[in-house]
């Protein structure tokens, strides 16, 4: 069947048609009018744009602050390393110094001490030139104290002087303050210094004195005192060398400062040199009476002459045989039995005894 050509048009199709065309017709006029108001730069103001190249500006520089920071930190840290490598050597380097100054000062005390020795030996050198050329005087003069052919006995006191070991033994009981009971009783209780300067102690150190300087430079020799007990001075159970001069000045000063007192315990010395090695083969023995006490126990607080004898008896079988013993005997006013014992003990050992007169040495 053959359609018919004529189609009648809806009232509805053709007015929605005109309204699509008529809304694309707007939005493409409207595209017109934005686009090229778009595409126009943004207009600013010359204050922002100035702001704008300023803040540029300061952030660059502080780009390049920044990195010269950092190139001068690095270079600062470089530098500390290097410091602190050189502050690890000063300090070696300082302590090596140190060691070296401490050996050095080491070195210069024993040098000084060296010399200070050096300088003793050279002063006691210089006494006994002094000593030998006043002996050279003497002799010269025809005042010798020895005797051709005696030895070494001395011609005014007749005293052996020689010996290989020659030992002293000095009294310092209190009965050697003074000569006389009373003046002894007196001098107990008087001050140190009054005790020290009593002319009876002095007499007996000034012969201590007088035996040291005479006796043989190639000899060997000992101080004892001896009072309840017996002690060397100095150097105790070692002979000293009679050359040794700074030794015995040391010996003769502590005697100085020495003061009497108490009893005499003859027994104790004794014992002291049965001790010794080797035995004295020469004893000068200074002393003012016969012993008041031995090694034995007592509650005596006083002792008679007879007593003292049979002590004094009991004391000398306790000496060692083979010693001479020269006795120095300074009398006590009241005791008869002591020289006539003393005499004996030195005339039975082969010694001498010697009773001084006050103003000797």
């Amino acid at each position: 069947m053959a359609r018919a050509r004529n189609r009648e048009i809806s009232n509805f199709t053709l007015p929605f048609l005109s309204v699509m065309t008529g809304g694309f017709g707007a939005v493409v006029i409207i595209f017109l009018m934005i686009k090229p108001a778009s595409e126009d730069p943004i207009q600013t103001s010359p204050e922002l744009q100035s702001e704008s190249r300023q803040l540029d500006y300061q952030v660059r520089t502080a780009e390049e602050n920044l990195t010269r920071l950092q190139q001068l930190i690095e270079a600062l840290k470089k530098e500390i390393t290097l410091t602190e490598k050189r502050i690890d050597e000063l300090i070696t380097e300082s302590d090596i110094k140190e060691e070296e100054v401490t050996e050095e000062q080491e070195n210069l005390e024993e040098v000084e001490e060296e010399i200070d020795e050096l300088n003793t030996e050279v002063e006691e050198r210089k006494e006994r030139v002094v000593s030998l050329q006043q002996d050279a005087d003497q002799a010269a003069r025809g005042s010798t104290i020895e005797v051709i052919g005696e030895g070494d006995r001395q011609y005014l006191t007749g005293m052996f002087m020689g010996g290989n070991q020659i030992l002293i033994a000095l009294d310092t009981s209190a009965s050697m303050l003074d000569s006389s009971i009373v003046n002894i009783l007196r001098r107990r209780n008087m001050d140190r210094e009054r005790q020290l300067q009593s002319p009876k102690w002095q007499r007996a150190i000034s012969t201590v004195e007088w035996l040291v300087a005479n006796v043989p430079l190639q000899s060997q020799l000992q101080v004892v005192t001896f009072n309840e007990t017996a002690e060397f001075i100095e150097s105790p159970n070692r002979w000293i060398d009679a050359s040794n001069g700074a030794s015995l000045r040391s010996i003769l000063e502590k005697l100085r400062d020495t003061v009497p007192s108490d009893g005499t315990n003859l027994a104790a010395l004794f014992d002291l040199i049965r001790g010794m090695q080797p035995l004295p083969d020469n004893l000068f023995l200074i002393v003012d009476g016969l012993p008041t006490m031995d090694n034995r126990s007592t509650n005596r607080t006083t002792v008679t002459g007879r007593q003292r004898i049979q002590i004094f008896n009991r004391t000398i079988a306790k000496l060692p045989s083979g010693i001479p013993v020269n006795v120095i005997l300074f009398p006590l006013e009241g005791d008869p039995l002591t020289p006539a014992s003393y005499w004996n003990l030195s005339n039975v050992t082969g010694g001498t005894i010697l009773s001084p007169s006050a103003d000797w040495p």
